[in-house]
């Protein structure tokens, strides 16, 4: 199976894209040669794996049946957050945030408050 350069001029219309004639070959070329590795890996002819059912299911990528137990234990989300407020884990304010609009608006970087005069 392979892609003509009119499909990628397709594909890439649809996608609203407009890639000149040269990005439209060297994307041919690419999915092109993504179509032949699938086709090699289509050819492998797989085995059944033997060993125990730990090994079995690591190698064929399935999880195993039993599952561990919850990692956060009784400890819940909150537990593990670094602050928590009303079933909300609280992040500090990203300083990009202090600058440009907001400041217009009237609002102190360091106020604490929004724009409507909410809490942040």
């Amino acid at each position: 199976m392979s892609v003509s350069k009119d499909e990628v001029s397709r594909i890439a219309e649809l996608a609203r894209l407009r890639p000149d004639e040269r990005a439209i070959e060297r994307l041919t070329r690419e999915l092109n040669g993504i179509l032949d590795h699938i086709q090699v890996l289509e050819s492998v002819e797989l085995e059944e794996i033997g060993g125990d059912e730990e090994t079995s299911a690591a190698s064929s990528g399935f999880r195993p049946r039993e599952i561990e137990a919850d990692r956060l234990g009784d400890r819940g989300p909150e537990g593990m957050a670094p602050a928590w407020r009303e079933g909300f884990f609280l992040v500090p304010r990203l300083p990009a945030l202090d600058q440009g609009p907001a400041l217009d608006q009237g609002v102190e970087p360091d106020s604490g408050e929004g724009p409507d005069g909410a809490e942040r």
